[in-house]
């Protein structure tokens, strides 16, 4: 788990808005299991999931961040 100090700096690389611990109703509408630790924007739109505890804070991580580049 990160500490509340290094949460604190997070930022969503798309929005720019300040990151969060997401709550379980935030993981279930977002389709992230329970067990899974992930961040979300401070709106609660974009989440990001967490690999070994290590946020994966990259813009093509965030769904529905962007329609293009599939392929």
């Amino acid at each position: 788990m990160l500490p509340p100090a290094t949460l604190s700096l997070l930022r969503c690389p798309v929005t720019r808005q300040p990151l969060r611990l997401a709550t379980t109703e935030e993981k279930q509408r977002h389709e992230i299991p329970e067990s899974e630790q992930a961040l979300i924007t401070e709106d609660g739109q974009i989440p990001y999931r967490t690999v070994s505890d290590m946020p994966v804070l990259l813009a093509a991580a965030a769904p529905d961040s962007t329609d293009e580049g599939s392929g």
